[in-house]
């Protein structure tokens, strides 16, 4: 194990930081921050800040590179962006401001960022991107995994991964710990994970969940997760999600279980209690083929897309799922794009979808049909990050009929 950072790593080393970026996070309320806002990245070095009310940019906030990936802290009041450059800007969201940089880069480095992470809530064919950072509930550390390529004489060496805690305050690397005993590649693609609430603990979202003490980065506990009610089906499998109406002390995730027989994948929606380690399990319907699964606020609607055919033959549609009742409540097709994602807005009242070229295009969540499109008018780079509505649920949408 590691305790020190080389000083070799900032001179002769190449970072890989193993990162997805989150399909959509969402901030809790703050007063610094206003009602309805969201942000997307952009291939200007820019950050969009878009009213949700007026669906219309109304500001933007310059950055050094290009943005990839957004982290949110803790409290909800930055924005960790890491860039192509293999910097990472912190973004006051009230301020609307650049209040800091880490370079983990030098003239010496090849950076790059490692960011399809498998996310099993999106079903088990599915590769959508997602966050493999977490950040202190204090504000003090951000924690990752990485990759070291070494810079010899005449070659080039990439060395085992290691998890790191990059201190916020001093903006560099405090600690490196090299993976136990099982983790030779590191937590995987398809491991996500979350902080506690007390700062402590590490939770490792993967086949099982594991927990590890960050002060010492050794295995504390484990969560074996439960299989389903029916014989050889493989075991639940969760993904960490950022979700701001949870409470801290819960993680909520959407799962995916596939039975050995006919390897039909079950969805379902999971939470976990941080601090009884109680799983509950709540199953859904088929995991058929889909790009995304969103939930509304208040955790009663599902949102996914779904697809049948290729090409000019795919058929895209909306499907609205009753949480409680595990049905399809609607379904609406709409026109398709050959890559796109989607996401949620802060009140659960209209559905974006983006991510093929330079367009936002606002659905209500209620009709499930084109209200606009919003012309940006830049390529998008990240995935949109909107802000809790204060005022939720009297805004919300309702359900969907």
């Amino acid at each position: 194990m590691t305790q020190g950072v080389p000083r070799k790593w900032l001179v002769t080393s190449a970072v890989f930081l193993a990162l997805g970026s989150c399909a959509m996070v969402r901030a809790a309320d703050t007063d610094a921050m206003h009602d309805h806002l969201m942000y997307v990245g952009t291939l200007d070095h820019k950050l969009l800040v878009f009213d949700e009310d007026k669906e219309a940019v109304v500001g933007e906030i310059q950055l050094a590179g290009v943005p990839r990936t957004t982290v949110l802290s803790a409290d909800q009041k930055l924005l960790y962006i890491v860039n192509t450059r293999m910097t990472i800007e912190i973004v006051d969201l009230g301020a609307r401001k650049v209040v800091g940089t880490i370079d983990l880069a030098d003239e010496h480095t090849q950076p790059s960022i490692s960011s399809d992470v498998r996310n099993w809530m999106n079903g088990a064919d599915s590769v959508p991107r997602f966050s493999g950072v977490a950040v202190d509930p204090g504000g003090h550390f951000l924690y990752a995994t990485v990759r070291v390529v070494r810079k010899e004489k005449d070659e080039y060496i990439l060395e085992p991964p290691k998890f790191v805690v990059v201190n916020l305050d001093t903006k560099a690397v405090e600690k490196s710990f090299n993976f136990p005993k099982g983790y030779d590649t590191g937590f995987g693609f398809l491991a996500t994970f979350k902080v506690s609430p007390d700062g402590k603990y590490l939770y490792v979202f993967d086949e099982d969940i594991k927990i590890f003490d960050l002060a010492t980065f050794t295995v504390t506990g484990s969560i074996p997760l439960s299989k389903p009610p029916y014989p050889g089906a493989s075991a639940y499998r969760l993904a960490a999600m950022n979700d701001p109406y949870d409470d801290k002390t819960t993680v909520s995730s959407v799962f995916v279980s596939v039975d050995p027989i006919v390897h039909k994948g079950t969805l379902g929606l999971a939470s976990l209690n941080m601090s009884t380690r109680e799983v509950k399990y709540t199953p859904i319907g088929p995991a058929l083929s889909m790009m995304g699964f969103m939930l509304s606020p208040d955790h009663k609607l599902g949102y996914s897309v779904m697809y049948t055919g290729s090409s000019e033959n795919r058929l895209t549609e909306w499907w609205v799922w009753d949480i409680e009742t595990h049905q399809v409540i609607k379904k609406a097709a709409f026109d398709s794009r050959p890559t796109f994602s989607f996401a949620i807005s802060s009140d659960g009242s209209k559905l974006y979808l983006y991510g093929s070229g330079s367009t936002i295009e606002v659905y209500n969540a209620k009709t499930l049909t084109s209200d606009k499109v919003i012309f940006v008018n830049k390529d998008l780079t990240t995935d949109i990050v909107t802000l809790a509505a204060r005022d939720y649920p009297a805004s919300a949408a309702g359900q969907a009929q």
